[in-house]
C-alpha cells in the first residue's frame, strides 16, 4: 500500500455522514496478517472528511480522499488504494484493493484517547509568505525545548509522519512545530519557485514563532529534517547559528543535488528487468538530461539523442519531463547546490540518521564526508544507521521474502527524542548562544 499526500472530501447524504462521523479502531487484514489502524471522520459543512492513523507506519491524522457515504455503504481512498465498507451503528466492515494487493478490514466505534498536550493551530510569516501549521505544546510547567520539523521534497502537508513525530516529541516534554510546506495545504507561496534558502528561511520563521512563546526556551530550539528537509535543516542552522541549538538530519547526502539525483535514478535503473545494454543506454540518457537541465550542455543534444530512441521501452520508462514542464524552471537553480557548504556553517550538535538500504542517497559516502566536515569544525555529532531500513526509514519485504506489513524502523523515533532530551537537558550541549 503506497501512501502519498492527498486531501479532499466529497458531498454526502447527511444521515449516513452523521452515522459515520467519529472515531473508529480496528485492523486491515491481508494475507493473514493484521495491521492495527485508526480512522476519524468528521463533517465540515456539507463535506465529510476522514483521517487515517497507524503507529506501525509512523502516520498520524493522514487525510483520506474522496470520502462518500450513501446509506450503509461507505467508500474512501488512501493513496492508490480504494476502500468499500458496510456501516452499522458501531461496526464497519469491508475490503480494499490497490497496487499491493487486496484485503479486508473491520473497525469498531471507539472513544479516542485524549492527547496529553495541546495541538494549537498557528500561522507565521516569511516575508510575504504565510505558513500554516500545528504546534504540539506540552502542558507541563516551565520552559520547554522545541523542534521545527521540516518537510521532504514535493508538496508536503503537516499531517502524516511529521505529525506523528511531533506527537512523540510533545509526549516527552518537547514542543514540536509541524507546518504545511509553502504552496501546500493551507500555506501560501509556491515550493516549485523556491530555492533552498527560501525553505530554510521558512524554517527559521518557525524558529522565531517558537522563540516568542512564553512556554518555550529560545536557547533550546532545533530543526529536524528528512530527505530534502535534511538539506534545508543545516542550511537554516548555518544562516542563524545563534538561534538554532541542534540539527537532526535523516537520510541526507553530502554531494551536489545533481549527483544525488543521478545516484537515485541509477539505482532505480539497475533494479529494472532490462537488458544490460538498455541499462547502459538509460544511465547515459539520464546523465545527459541532468547535464542539459543543469546548464552544462545545450538542449539540442538532448533533443537529438531522444529522437533516436523515443520508441525504446527504457526511454519511455525514464519519463523525462518535456521542456514545458515546470521542473525546467526550478531545477537549474538547485542542480549544482553542494550540500556540504551549509554543513561547514553548523555550530551546534548534530544527529545523523540513515537507513541501511537507502537507494536514494549514498549512505557510506555521506557519513564519511559529514564526519570529515564536523570533525574539522569540532561540532559534536552522532551517526546512526537503521538496519534494513529504506529511504523513509521504513522496512519492507524484499523480493522473495514472505509478505509482512511494512513498518517504520523500530526504535528510531524513540532514539531521536531521547537524544534531544539528553542534549537539551541539564548539562546537555544543545543550547544556542
Amino acid at each position: 500500500m503506497a501512501v502519498t499526500v492527498v486531501a479532499g472530501g466529497a458531498a454526502f447524504a447527511a444521515p449516513a455522514g452523521d452515522a459515520l462521523a467519529g472515531h473508529w479502531e480496528g485492523a486491515l487484514l491481508q494475507r493473514g496478517q493484521a495491521l492495527p489502524i485508526r480512522l476519524d471522520f468528521a463533517r465540515e459543512g456539507a463535506v465529510l472528511r476522514g483521517r487515517f492513523s497507524v503507529d506501525r507506519w509512523r502516520v498520524m491524522d493522514y487525510p483520506l480522499d474522496a470520502v462518500k457515504a450513501n446509506g450503509a455503504r461507505v467508500t474512501f481512498s488512501l493513496g492508490d488504494d480504494g476502500f468499500t465498507a458496510r456501516l452499522s451503528a458501531s461496526r464497519m466492515t469491508g475490503s480494499f484493493s490497490g497496487g499491493d494487493g487486496t484485503g479486508t478490514f473491520e473497525l469498531r466505534r471507539a472513544k479516542p484517547a485524549a492527547l496529553p498536550y495541546d495541538a494549537i493551530p498557528v500561522r507565521f510569516h516569511n516575508g510575504g509568505i504565510v505558513l500554516s501549521g500545528t504546534l504540539a505544546m506540552p502542558r507541563t510547567r516551565g520552559r520547554h525545548a522545541a523542534v521545527v520539523l521540516v518537510q521532504g521534497s514535493g508538496p508536503e502537508i503537516r499531517w502524516g509522519t511529521n505529525r506523528y513525530i511531533a506527537d512523540r516529541f510533545a509526549r516527552s516534554g518537547i514542543a514540536a512545530l509541524v507546518y504545511d510546506k509553502r504552496g501546500s495545504g493551507e500555506s501560501g507561496g509556491d515550493w516549485q519557485t523556491a530555492g533552498f534558502k527560501d525553505l530554510a528561511r521558512d524554517a527559521l520563521a518557525g524558529v522565531a514563532l517558537l522563540a516568542a512563546r512564553p512556554g518555550i526556551d529560545p536557547r533550546r530550539i532545533g530543526i529536524h529534517g528528512h530527505s530534502q528537509g535534511a538539506i534545508v535543516a543545516p542550511l537554516a542552522a548555518s544562516l542563524a547559528p545563534r538561534r538554532v541549538a541542534f540539527v537532526i538530519a535523516e537520510d541526507t547526502a553530502a554531494t551536489s543535488v545533481r549527483d544525488q539525483d543521478l545516484y537515485r535514478v541509477t539505482n532505480d535503473i539497475d533494479a529494472k528487468d532490462w537488458s544490460p545494454e538498455d541499462k547502459i543506454k538509460a544511465r547515459a540518457m539520464y546523465a545527459l538530461f541532468l547535464d542539459v537541465i543543469s546548464g552544462v550542455r545545450p538542449y539540442s543534444e538532448l533533443e537529438t539523442a531522444s529522437a533516436a530512441v523515443k520508441s525504446e521501452r527504457w526511454f519511455t520508462a525514464l519519463d523525462l519531463p518535456p521542456k514545458a514542464d515546470r521542473v525546467w524552471k526550478w531545477y537549474p537553480a538547485i542542480a549544482n547546490y553542494d550540500m556540504r557548504t551549509a554543513w561547514r556553517g553548523v555550530r551546534h550538535p548534530v544527529l545523523l540518521v540513515f537507513g541501511e538500504r537507502d537507494a536514494l542517497v549514498p549512505v557510506g559516502q555521506s557519513i564519511r564526508r559529514l564526519e570529515d566536515i564536523l570533525d574539522g569544525t569540532h561540532v559534536p555529532y552522532t551517526a546512526l544507521i537503521a538496519p534494513r531500513a529504506e529511504h523513509n526509514l521504513t522496512i519492507h519485504p524484499r523480493p522473495g521474502e514472505p509478505f509482512f506489513w511494512w513498518r517504520a524502523a523500530p526504535g528510531i523515533i524513540d532514539t531521536v527524542v531521547a537524544w534531544v532530551n539528553a542534549c537539551t537537558g541539564p548539562g546537555g550541549a544543545c543550547t544556542a548562544r
